[in-house]
């Protein structure tokens, strides 16, 4: 996809969401990383989608948002090689004490993962190509980033990789239960060359 249909594709999706503005910094443009931007509300799951095909970064803009995502990762990945995601949690003005529960689903382009680098307050688990992470002690003004390598497999593919973040204030709340209430509707999407 050339860069002007890509930026009227991102520009468009950007309008449907109801975001007043589409940036995209120059360091974004010029280096190989993507980066998708969500914000939400801290009580439901994101209601927006986003996919990053033009490199740059997407954002949808809520009126009051408590919670934003971030999700950063190269938009290519040779055959048989590695790239890292990293997702940035923040508690934008949720007062209180709050706990994140971070889902990824990778798709099978991707032969296997790994996180590589948490808080201590973060507990990660991988099953297969499947990611959950629990984040407690999120105060307001705080964030947390977790880093996961993925091992591209040997064929060529678009790959998409999708991100469900779910936040709650209840301590007692278990990653179990909020994982199916986690809709995995932030995308990622690479190309393994």
């Amino acid at each position: 996809m050339s860069r002007l249909p890509a930026r009227l594709t991102a520009a468009a999706l950007a309008v449907a969401l109801g975001s007043p503005l589409l940036i995209q910094s120059q360091a974004m443009a010029a280096g190989p990383a993507a980066a998708v931007t969500i914000p939400t509300a801290a009580s439901a799951s994101v209601a927006a989608e986003a996919v990053s095909a033009s490199g740059g970064t997407v954002s949808s803009a809520a009126a009051v948002a408590n919670f934003g995502y971030e999700i950063s990762f190269p938009k290519h990945v040779r055959r048989g090689g590695s790239i890292v995601f990293t997702v940035k949690i923040r508690n934008r003005k949720a007062g209180g004490q709050h706990y994140v529960a971070l889902l990824g689903d990778f798709p099978s382009g991707f032969r296997k993962i790994k996180v590589i680098s948490k808080p201590r307050s973060v507990k990660c688990s991988v099953k297969r190509r499947d990611l959950s992470c629990w984040i407690t002690s999120l105060d307001k003004g705080d964030s947390t980033t977790v880093r996961v390598r993925a091992w591209a497999g040997s064929r060529r593919s678009t790959a998409t990789v999708k991100f469900g973040v779910l936040a709650t204030k209840d301590p007692g709340a278990s990653l179990g239960k909020l994982a199916k209430k986690v809709r995995l509707n932030i995308k990622a999407t690479t190309r393994i060359l």
